[in-house]
């Protein structure tokens, strides 16, 4: 007996493909643009048109992560959920790392900290074309301001 595939069960293959593809994607940007602050890559990623959080000038955006990078040269971003739908791709993430330099005007403490954010990214043609992306940084400040105590797990 043969088996024809609807085309409803091709589609459903052919989406869990581009899902799949999208969270690629995305996971590889965060990997190597924002953890490992490999700015130069950003081509590989974005369209020319792509926005951040309603901004069409990503070189503020490109600036922020290099900023952080200066401020916590060992930060690490680990995906702690992803889910993808259609072109949209929602990813949690933890950042960890230690305050080795200025931040927002706070000096160097030497202090690991640890927050949460989350990224909504929209994908055409396997690029990045819409990011709205929030963090956590009145917890990330909380941790290195001058009378801080180290953050209390749940």
């Amino acid at each position: 007996m043969a088996i024809t595939p609807t085309l409803a069960a091709a589609q459903s293959v052919s989406d869990a493909s581009l899902t799949e593809r999208n969270k690629a994607v995305v996971r590889a940007y965060l990997a190597e643009i924002v953890q490992h602050g490999n700015i130069v890559a950003r081509e590989r990623y974005f369209t020319s048109t792509t926005t951040f959080n309603g901004d069409r000038d990503l070189t503020r955006q490109f600036a922020r992560v290099e900023d952080m990078r200066r401020a916590f040269p060992d930060l690490e971003l680990t995906i702690e959920r992803q889910i993808a739908e259609g072109p949209w791709v929602a990813t949690r993430v933890t950042f960890r790392g230690t305050h080795a330099g200025e931040f927002m005007g706070i000096p160097a403490t030497g202090r690991r900290i640890e927050y949460a954010g989350t990224a909504m990214d929209r994908l055409e043609e396997g690029k990045v074309v819409e990011m709205w992306h929030t963090a956590n940084m009145h917890l990330l400040v909380r941790q290195i301001a001058v009378n801080a105590s180290p953050p209390q797990k749940p």
